[in-house]
């Protein structure tokens, strides 16, 4: 982009401008980044790239640009269009991309691969196209982007270290929006992402500024007025400047961005009438504008229109973009906003028809324009039939949308088209399809709670007007997510679907409302109604045979029976998934199927499937290339690392997946909350305190108030040792611990729970927990975050708070077993040490060196894999044993040593030779023995000691000489 014709000086900002240019030098060598220019409107960001940027291409680096507009009719990826259009191969590839897309109506899995292979080869075509000089793309006004131009900036992001690219975005701070804040935010966690904030310019650059634009000398009080009075930005700086080169030494009071209307106000006024009248249509258009377009709006001929405009720029009004022939633009947003705010209402809704009525043309061909039309025809077009005009376009612009996958695009321009329909008093049989169609692009955007809202009114509208195609469309639009508030409505547009459809004639469609209801019960703690609606859905799917029924089907069977299903029957519903995929092309489904084929060996204990079937996921990762499956093998890697003791090689898998949740994942917030909830469990497991930082701390704070993180929240008080608290929160909890709607159907829930149950002796709980765990034995579980031990072991836990030592020490001998068959190494320790503390809470004597040895083992295995809590606990036990056999033992010390040796045949005579005592004191202990003991004669003290496994040992005191 070109200098605008009328540049004013630019000073200050040499630490920024440096750091530009050493960017721009770091991609030409091949580290490249992303530079986030941020500052007010006015600031200089756009200048201050402008001036880092090599003059005519010089060292080989190109420089291409695109800008991000207010415009509510914007066509997707705006800012990134006037790129590709300069880079033919790059936009090939995204036409490529797009081409390939098939999405079936309803259907996430397919949207989001689709999404992932358009910024994927989007990405990287740009990043050979920066080979091998060297490529700056330059994204202006990032707070008005749209949303798929921001996806293709996180990819892109996530990837330009390693090429020759330096991408630089500019935004206003304070952001216009929440949205482009948290955009920013996310941006910033990227390895390759540096902010350069430009701040105002001081009192000496305002100095420096004013001796090189004004004629006459500046006195020391006008630098200072004219620096208080632009607040040291350079475009309200400029305005002040022209005031004080008009001839007004004094500057009136008031904002600055007051004064710079007021500029505004007076440059337009001392224009020709026509130039003038030119500007305001160019207004309307908005800030950029095509001069072929505006040539037909204002209906002038095109010779006269860039006259005119040739004037405005000379008066630094508009300034000519040289990358792009026939195209002007506002020199600033502010300055078309200020012209614009000062049309009067019935002149701008006059333009705003004839920008429509010019477009119209172009939009039939282009489908990129139906935006922008439909936005003119709302903003001029009070009349019914015109407003129905406007909503004809906003839908043929959000299918264009849809088509690119533009999704929260489509939704914005159906928003359009809603309200223009209301404006206009359609009915209900007008409203329902754009309802639809609103919903549906909502939910594939990720706004659920909307989504749902206006799926129910398009329910509602389409059964008015008996249209019983869309009510079951409505009821089936939002799934596979979980909120408290969700369920209700769900169920109800279930219900009113199902009396609609004939099942008879329809299996597939009523399997799916089925599904849907099944999972719906689910969400809201129904089990039992869930799992029947379930199987008959699947029942109806298998015999319908339709793919997308049998889908749905098979997910609500494994949703609604978590704990009851049989493994054989959760490895064939796996096996119908991974085969679903492949003949439907939705690997996302493929995902499922594995992962719950891993957790049905994981129930069984076969860790031999568990990785054949990993290895399976991993090879689906680099097939598809998602990053969400990528994603998920890197978390059940990590997870099975640690159930085996891996725990450095679980911990470096659990950072990949973080650093991918970090990049490639950032707009759910949900995936890096797994690798936060994976170092609370491995502090569970290890008795480490987690190494968690104020992000993974936020993250709990902020994350929903289901049950595992009510949970999480107090058993990681637990761990940083504020018990009181974690009391405090359990309290809280504990009425509805044993609900079904608390979640102790699903695995995860269960076990952590009966961390807590067993901190708090809550007895009450541990009933309950007791016969929902051993209703449904596992031997591991949970891969997702992290695997547990075998039910044995939380069985024996409870167990214990139940007061019933014998049912721990067989739970936990039990859990011994299966953890060692399957390598869970930890898991044996901490069954171990409960099979220790049973017995010495049984506290019989006999089994005391039982109890010793075990600790031993657990100390030693403990210390091993680095699992400092239970090295404590495992050192506690043998205190505790020493302990206790030191209370069972009736003999004094003397007496013990006597009796081993009496245990080992000595006479007296040799017992008082070895020990260096008298016969007599021997016979006198002999005898209290005997009474001790309770036992006849010496043959029975020898019994007792080898019983007691102190027989065979001998004293090492000397014999007599």
């Amino acid at each position: 982009m070109a200098a605008p014709a009328h540049r004013s000086p630019f000073v200050g900002r040499e630490r920024e401008l440096a750091e530009v240019r050493e960017a721009m030098a770091d991609a030409r060598a091949g580290t490249g980044a992303l530079l986030l220019l941020s500052g007010p409107a006015g600031i200089g960001k756009t200048r201050l790239v402008e001036e880092a940027a090599p003059r005519g291409g010089r060292d080989g680096l190109r420089v291409l640009w695109g800008r991000a507009v207010d415009d509510p009719g914007a066509p997707p990826l705006w800012p990134w269009r006037r790129v590709l259009g300069a880079l033919p191969e790059v936009a090939a590839a995204v036409t490529t991309a797009l081409a390939e897309v098939d999405l079936r109506p309803g259907r996430t899995a397919d949207a989001e691969a689709a999404r992932f292979r358009f910024v994927a080869a989007a990405t990287e075509a740009l990043l050979q196209a920066a080979e091998p000089a060297g490529l700056v793309v330059v994204l202006e006004d990032l707070h008005w982007a749209d949303e798929t131009t921001l996806r293709l900036l996180r990819h892109v992001a996530a990837d330009v270290q390693r090429s020759r690219l330096l991408v630089v975005a500019t935004y206003r701070d304070p952001s216009s929006t929440p949205a482009a804040t948290e955009t920013v935010t996310g941006l910033l966690r990227v390895p390759a992402a540096h902010a350069v904030v430009l701040r105002p310019l001081t009192e000496p650059d305002v100095r420096t500024y004013l001796r090189q634009v004004l004629p006459h000398p500046v006195a020391e009080a006008t630098t200072q007025q004219a620096h208080s009075r632009s607040g040291g930005n350079p475009l309200y700086l400029r305005a002040v400047a022209r005031l004080l080169a008009d001839g007004r030494g004094q500057l009136a009071s008031g904002a600055a961005d007051d004064e710079l209307r007021q500029v505004v106000r007076r440059t337009v006024a001392e224009l020709p009438r026509d130039v003038l009248d030119l500007v305001a249509t160019a207004a309307v258009l908005g800030e950029e504008l095509d001069t072929t377009v505006l040539a037909a709006v204002s209906q002038r001929p095109p010779d006269d229109v860039t006259e005119a405009l040739d004037a405005a720029i000379r008066a630094g009004v508009l300034a000519a973009d040289a990358d792009a022939a026939g195209r002007r633009r506002f020199v600033h947003a502010v300055v078309r906003d200020a012209i614009y705010a000062d049309l009067d209402a019935s002149a701008r809704e006059m333009l705003h028809r004839r920008a429509a009525e010019a477009l119209e043309e172009a939009a039939a061909t282009d489908s990129s324009a139906a935006g922008v039309v439909a936005g003119h025809w709302l903003r001029a077009a009070v009349e019914p039939a015109t407003l129905r005009r406007a909503a004809g376009w906003a839908r043929r612009a959000a299918a264009a949308a849809t088509r690119s996958l533009a999704f929260d695009e489509a939704a914005r321009f159906l928003t359009m088209a809603r309200d223009g329909l209301v404006r206009a008093g359609a009915g209900d049989d007008e409203l329902a399809e754009v309802l639809l169609d609103l919903a549906t692009a909502e939910f594939r955007a990720g706004r659920f709670a909307q989504s749902l809202d206006d799926a129910e009114r398009a329910s509602a509208a389409a059964h008015s007007c008996g249209r019983r195609d869309l009510v079951a469309a409505a009821a089936l639009v939002v799934h596979d997510v979980s909120s408290p508030e969700f369920p209700p409505i769900l169920l109800r547009l279930c219900e009113r679907a199902l009396a609609a459809v004939d099942g008879s004639a329809q299996p597939a469609l009523r399997s799916r409302l089925l599904a849907q209801t099944a999972s719906a019960l689910c969400d809201a703690g129904q089990f039992d109604r869930g799992g029947s609606a379930a199987a008959e859905a699947l029942a109806l799917a298998e015999g319908s045979g339709d793919p997308e029924a049998l889908i749905d089907a098979v997910r609500a069977r494994v949703k609604s029976t978590p704990f009851g299903l049989d493994v054989a029957e959760r490895l064939r519903l796996g096996q119908i998934a991974v085969s679903l995929a492949e003949s439907t092309g939705q690997p996302l489904v493929a995902l499922w199927g594995h992962q719950w084929r891993i957790e049905g060996a994981l129930l069984l204990g076969t860790t031999a499937v568990v990785d054949q079937e990993l290895d399976q996921v991993g090879a689906l990762a680099r097939a598809t290339g998602l990053p969400l499956v990528r994603w998920h093998e890197l978390r059940m890697r990590a997870s099975l690392a640690c159930l085996r003791g891996r725990f450095a090689e679980g911990r470096a898998l659990n950072a990949d997946a973080r650093d991918l949740a970090l990049t490639r994942l950032a707009q759910d917030r949900s995936a890096l909350g797994m690798s936060h909830a994976f170092l609370l469990q491995l502090a569970l497991v290890t008795g480490e305190r987690p190494p968690w930082d104020d992000e993974a701390r936020t993250t709990l704070a902020d994350a929903p108030a289901v049950p595992i993180v009510r949970i999480s929240r107090a058993l990681l008080l637990l761990l940083e040792g504020r018990r009181d608290e974690a009391a405090d929160l359990y309290e809280e909890l504990r009425p509805e611990a044993g609900a079904p709607h608390f979640g102790t159907m699903v695995q995860g829930v269960v076990i952590n729970l009966v961390r807590l149950v067993a901190e708090f002796g809550d007895t009450e709980t541990a009933r309950v927990l007791e016969a929902d765990i051993a209703a449904h034995p596992f031997a591991s579980g949970g891969a997702g975050i992290y695997c547990s031990a075998p039910s044995d072991y939380y069985l024996g836990r409870l167990a214990v708070v139940l007061g019933r030592p014998d049912d721990a020490a067989d739970r936990f001998d039990r859990a011994v077993t299966v953890a060692a068959r399957m390598g869970a190494r930890p898991a044996v320790v901490h069954a171990r040490l409960g099979v220790a503390a049973a017995l010495l809470d049984r506290a019989v004597g006999a089994e005391l060196p039982r109890a010793e040895a075990l600790a031993r083992q657990a100390l030693d295995e403990a210390r091993r894999l680095g699992m400092p809590g239970s090295m404590r606990s495992a050192e506690a036990l043998l205190r505790r044993a020493r302990e206790a056999g030191r209370a069972a033992d009736p003999l004094s010390g003397r007496e013990r040593e006597i009796a081993t040796l009496v245990a080992s045949a000595l006479s007296n005579r040799q017992i008082a030779d070895r020990l260096v005592i008298s016969e007599r004191t021997v016979e006198s202990h002999v005898r209290n023995i005997l009474a001790k003991l309770g036992v006849a004669n010496r043959t029975e003290i020898a019994t007792s000691m080898l019983r007691s496994g102190s027989g065979a040992r001998t004293s090492a005191v000397p014999v007599k000489q």
